[in-house]
């Protein structure tokens, strides 16, 4: 067997997915070259030894019974390396085809050049400028470490300029294995972090050359072994800028220079791990403030105080309630998750603020000498869940945004079918696939499984912003990843979200996290919308709601109701199967389309008697039932999504998912998106 032209090495610690993707993309990268690839798993916890190993059995694997650091498991590999050239690239990357051609043949042309590296882009195709960098000396250090600018990223070095360069980002590092060897790899005191940096100096300092080859690119997806906003990795990343100084700088400068030094790299690290907490805690904030606003400006209005009376007529006592307001708010939303993976969940928000409001009440009972009046907390609680759920509704770019995700899929492949079924059944996806993106080579047609093909990849920009894309998802069966990157570079908008599928179709991966797929429901025996429970809620929600419409609606509903039987309008009989023997049968007035409103108050009549729920099965009289009782409704999670589902299969899925995941949240919820959507009957059966 011929010697390999490129030692590939990757270490990997809980990132099996991104390994798998970059593995895949290599071999598309491998065109004649003969690799060797090594993968050093650092004991990872997440199943990757059987995931990869089984996937990949060419590659050589290495798996550590501890986490021996970054720069110590790539020794491992760089010391039995037998290709000519040595790629140290992080597990959270992607090359495009040209890649390994493209640096093979930069160290084939230029023999004192000892490492090169390429473009790196982050997840939204923007430049990162870790691409090129100098060395931190002591002054340059110190300058960037206090906030006063350094040329640290060598701006002076366009993007697409190919320049001899300092130092190289460890994410990808194209070196020569025999400069390698020679200097025994990375410094096994640099546990994680400043290792490229000391490697990259000892290069130069041999004599050696280093090269930007900006005429490929990789994706770089930042730290998806390290998450950057914990204060681990704030110790772990200034320790190893301090310990990079005091290696190659301590011995030339006096102590207190020194103690400067760490200071500065202390303040920085400390300033920027508050920076990624404001933003985190950005959300709360927000919620925070409009929720005290507003408990300030109904206690103005029941007690009848001007603004500027306000200093003299609030009672200190009232501070601590809006403490204690606070408090309870932040920590029930952070039981619920309110500011994560609930962010976009209207039921997560109405209990948080039920939870808040009733507790504070609960609470005040007993503090009689501050508490707000039992109006102010009433109205407190409909004011903030409303001012709070049309925040997240229209605010662009706020994290709990309940509007569904607006996707763009690019390329299409034998697979994309099934992608574009898989995605219909995310129902926590809450996604519309707008359009498809077709490749240059493929011959164009109007439409993809019912979605419109919009465009070209090339066109992608302003399909975009044309259409106001949230989330651009890459077949990656179907699409190179040279023209994924294309399109990355020219998007570069950090507002949207670009994801790829590899061609496993088992996982999709984005800028900081993975999300699977197969999550097809299946009817289980101990199902939530059986529950006694669970029905009594139900019940006590249909009577309370429609009780209130027949009310407000009593008047005029019960005029058009006489005036249509005195004109002799004719009802036919509705029968709608909930259960393959049973139907339930309704009467409305026909013809249904110019009888919508008449119609929709003798439903909620129906709702009433106990025929009909608010939420539940679509009122379809030839719907197939499902094996469990699910009562017809006005509005449901199916009837809420129908115009993005397209096969019966589809729309079992979704009236699978909610009796199995069903509670009178899930029915709240339900409800309120169908006021916004308006997706209540409309007169079609």
């Amino acid at each position: 067997m011929a010697s390999p032209h490129i030692t590939i090495v990757i270490v990997n610690y809980n990132v099996k997915e991104y390994v798998a993707s970059l593995l895949i993309s290599i071999e598309n990268a491998k065109h004649d070259l003969v690799l060797e690839t090594i993968v050093v798993d650092n004991a990872s916890t997440d199943g990757s030894q059987e995931f990869l190993t089984s996937r990949f059995p060419n590659v050589l694997h290495i798996h550590n019974a501890v986490n021996v650091g970054f720069g110590k498991a790539n020794n491992q590999a760089i010391r039995t390396a037998s290709g000519k050239y040595t790629l140290i690239i992080n597990p959270d990357t992607l090359i495009q085809e040209n890649t390994l051609t493209t640096l093979y043949a930069h160290m084939e042309a230029n023999p004192s050049t000892a490492a090169a590296g390429c473009k790196l882009l982050n997840p939204d195709g923007t430049f990162a400028p870790e691409s090129k960098r100098s060395i931190p000396t002591p002054l340059t250090a110190l300058y960037k470490v206090l906030g006063f600018g350094s040329d640290y990223y060598m701006s002076t070095i366009g993007e697409d300029e190919a320049a001899p360069i300092p130092v190289l980002s460890g994410a990808f590092m194209f070196c020569r294995t025999s400069v390698l060897q020679r200097l025994d790899g990375f410094d096994e005191r640099f546990f994680m972090y400043g290792e490229d940096i000391d490697l990259c100096y000892r290069m130069t300092q041999a004599g050696h050359a280093i090269d930007y080859v900006p005429s490929t690119a990789i994706i770089h997806y930042k730290g998806e072994s390290t998450k950057k906003d914990n204060l681990d990795y704030v110790i772990l990343f200034n320790k190893a800028m301090y310990q990079f100084f005091d290696k190659h700088y301590s011995a030339g400068y006096t102590f207190w220079f020194k103690v400067i030094v760490k200071a500065g790299i202390i303040l920085r690290g400390m300033a920027s791990y508050l920076a990624t907490v404001v933003k985190r805690l950005a959300g709360p904030a927000l919620d925070l403030t409009i929720l005290n606003l507003i408990l300030v400006v109904l206690f103005m209005l029941r007690y009848g105080i001007a603004p500027s009376a306000m200093p003299e007529s609030y009672q200190p006592g009232f501070v601590l309630l809006h403490i204690l307001s606070s408090l309870l708010f932040f920590s029930i939303a952070k039981f619920h998750d309110l500011h994560g993976l609930n962010r976009k969940s209207f039921s997560a928000l109405f209990k948080t603020t039920a939870f808040t409001f009733a507790t504070l009440a609960f609470i005040t009972f007993f503090l009689r000498d501050y508490a707000f009046s039992r109006w102010i907390l009433l109205l407190g609680f409909v004011s903030s869940t409303i001012f709070l759920s049309v925040l997240r509704l229209f605010l662009p770019g706020y994290p709990g945004n309940l509007s569904r995700t607006r996707m763009l899929i690019v390329g299409v492949g034998p697979q994309t079918s099934d992608l574009v079924r898989l995605i219909r059944s995310k129902v926590d996806w809450n996604a519309d696939i707008v359009g498809i993106l077709i490749q240059k080579e493929s011959k164009w047609t109007d439409t993809f499984e019912d979605i419109p093909i919009i465009g070209r990849p090339e066109h992608a920009p302003d399909l975009i912003r044309f259409h106001k894309i949230d989330q651009v998802l890459f077949s990656g069966n179907a699409i190179q990843t040279g023209d994924m990157l294309s399109v990355m570079s020219q998007i570069r908008n950090p507002l949207v979200s670009v994801k790829l599928v590899p061609e496993s179709m088992d996982f999709v991966i984005g800028k900081s996290n993975v999300e699977y797929l197969d999550d097809i429901a299946v009817v289980d025996v101990d199902i939530p919308y059986t529950r006694a429970w669970n029905r009594f809620l139900k019940r006590n929600l249909d009577v309370a709601v429609s009780a209130v419409v027949l009310l407000i609606t009593c008047v005029p509903g019960s005029l058009a109701w006489l005036f249509a039987v005195l004109r002799g309008k004719q009802r036919d009989e509705v029968r709608l199967y909930a259960e393959e023997h049973h139907a339930t049968i309704i009467r409305l007035f026909k013809p249904h389309a110019t009888n919508v409103w008449l119609n929709r108050y003798l439903l909620f009549g129906y709702v009433f008697s106990g025929k009909l729920s608010l939420v539940g099965a679509p009122l379809h009289p030839d719907r197939h039932p499902l094996p469990v009782y699910c009562k017809p409704g006005l509005t449901g999670l199916r009837q809420l999504n129908e115009d993005r589902l397209k096969t019966t299969g589809e729309k079992e899925h979704y009236e699978r998912h909610y009796v199995q995941n069903h509670s009178v949240w899930l029915d709240i919820g339900i409800l309120f998106n169908s006021v916004i959507a308006g997706r209540f009957y409309d007169g079609r059966l």
